[in-house]
């Protein structure tokens, strides 16, 4: 009976942890060749033109803007408040997004800036195609 118990136990714990929402959230980067600027025109080869714009999510080192393939930003704390921005080549901000995970539906985010429309940021779905993260 007590070995019975343990094992009864053991599968508990394993099927809560399964079910257990996971710990952290993403947010995709759609490259610049998936959402281009207004109107720029995306060569077939060769570097795309991201203006020397670069991505930074909280206090992590800023990088530059994704050209041909999305960038996919890990471990973010889902209970946390983030910020995301948009710098521009010597490091200033251009424009910046505060947000929780809490907001939104999903624990993965797609985030798109256009330089027009300024910053999207949204539940990655089959409805924004742009962000490719795998």
């Amino acid at each position: 009976m007590g070995r019975a118990w343990q094992v009864g136990v053991a599968f508990f714990l394993l099927v809560s942890a399964s079910l257990a929402e996971p710990g952290s959230g993403t947010v995709c980067v759609a490259s610049r060749a998936d959402d281009p600027f207004r109107g720029q025109i995306i060569p077939p080869r060769g570097e795309v033109d991201s203006r020397g714009l670069r991505v930074q999510v909280d206090q992590r080192p800023a990088v530059p803007w994704p050209q041909r393939k999305s960038l996919k930003l890990e471990d973010l704390d889902l209970d946390s408040r983030h910020m995301l921005a948009v710098l521009d080549s010597r490091g200033k901000s251009v424009e910046s997004i505060r947000f929780r995970f809490s907001t939104y539906k999903s624990n993965d985010l797609c985030m798109s800036y256009d330089g027009y429309q300024g910053m999207q940021l949204q539940e990655a779905t089959r409805h924004t195609p742009w962000c490719k993260c795998r």
